[in-house]
């Protein structure tokens, strides 16, 4: 059986299919890029959260240690952690071990406290979220 132009039912069918076939492979990896992309822009908030957290405990040392954030309709869970350290006793053998998840859906940053008495403190927040 042949179209008026001379084709035959097969190759229309094949083209067809291939045409689909090219159609969902597109429109699969648009929604792969686009989840990725989602979750990208949740990490890249989260260090912002982190960062904002970690300034204002710069200026406020009594700022709450466990709470949560919202930026751009998602909540951000953080807690903080402070640990003293004397700067003035490291040798050598001294290691600090700054070890963080900074998995798909958690983010770690430190950073150094001051106060007025010359002590030191390394603060650690964890910021995380749900996908």
């Amino acid at each position: 059986m042949t179209s008026q132009k001379g084709l035959s039912m097969v190759e229309i069918i094949g083209s067809i299919v291939i045409i689909s076939i090219v159609f969902i492979t597109f429109a699969t990896m648009s929604q792969i890029y686009l989840k990725t992309d989602s979750k990208q822009d949740h990490k890249t908030d989260a260090v912002q959260v982190a960062e904002k957290i970690l300034n204002e405990l710069r200026y406020n040392v009594d700022y709450p240690r466990n709470g949560e954030e919202n930026m751009n309709e998602t909540v951000f869970l953080y807690e903080i952690v402070t640990d003293p350290i004397d700067l003035r006793d490291i040798n050598d053998q001294y290691e600090l071990h700054l070890v963080g998840d900074n998995s798909s859906t958690e983010v770690t940053m430190y950073t150094f406290l001051y106060d007025n008495n010359n002590s030191t403190q390394i603060a650690t927040v964890h910021v995380s979220w749900e996908e």
